[in-house]
């Protein structure tokens, strides 16, 4: 069984990762290919769910196509960075953590406040599975 430590910061480091993939996904800077857009793929559990700032319940299928199709939306001008990370709860190989996700595109600035459960899965680029996400806007 990994350490808190290493289950922490390896929650810090996905979440971090992960943000900046999407940042580069709609700015187009990566390729519009299954192996470039594996890398969120890979790291939602099968189980997925999210709760969406506006109160939507979104099960995987629906996250990956709507992260999917706005590739290259942002014009080049999206700016996506975490604020205020924390570790809440780690059970075994089970995390719970909060962080503050920003967005600016153009001259808009816009905050949520994400809980994110996670699970140890080795082969993932952090060795971990998102389970499930609730955002709120701040």
């Amino acid at each position: 069984m990994r350490s808190v430590v290493d289950i922490d910061s390896s929650c810090r480091k996905e979440v971090v990762e992960l943000h900046a993939f999407f940042q580069q996904w709609f700015a187009g800077e990566l390729p519009q290919t299954d192996e470039a857009f594996n890398r969120f793929a890979s790291v939602i559990a099968k189980s997925f769910h999210i709760v969406s700032p506006a109160g939507r319940l979104m099960h995987r299928a629906a996250i990956l196509e709507a992260v999917r199709s706005p590739h290259n939306s942002g014009g080049g001008g999206v700016k996506i960075w975490i604020k205020n990370y924390r570790r809440r709860s780690t059970v075994g190989e089970v995390a719970l953590v909060t962080y503050e996700e920003w967005q600016r595109e153009g001259d808009e600035t816009r905050g949520r406040l994400s809980s994110a459960l996670f699970r140890v899965k080795p082969s993932t680029p952090n060795d971990l599975q998102w389970l499930h996400v609730h955002e709120t806007w701040l």
